[in-house]
């Protein structure tokens, strides 16, 4: 895992757990619909990723992702352009 993969992952799992503690980095690879997470904590985990990795995304790509997965992949391809 890279160090933007890294990045990535922490900040997903920090906003996991703020629905749940109890979850871990496995739930990483569950898809959305399964984490009790709404439009709102999406686009919160957007704007997050985006101040952590200094880029700017679009939101109507990041909206429609089923799993979280897609948002590690979308936010590494954004950081390699740096």
């Amino acid at each position: 895992m890279s160090d933007i993969e890294g990045r990535i992952a922490d900040t997903m799992l920090a906003k996991l757990r703020e629905r749940d503690p109890s979850l871990g980095t496995e739930d990483l690879a569950r898809p959305v619909a399964d984490l009790d997470l709404d439009s709102l904590d999406l686009v919160e985990l957007h704007q997050q990723l985006e101040r952590e990795l200094q880029v700017k995304g679009d939101l109507q790509e990041t909206a429609g992702f089923a799993f979280l997965d897609d948002f590690t992949t979308y936010f590494v391809k954004l950081a390699s352009r740096g």
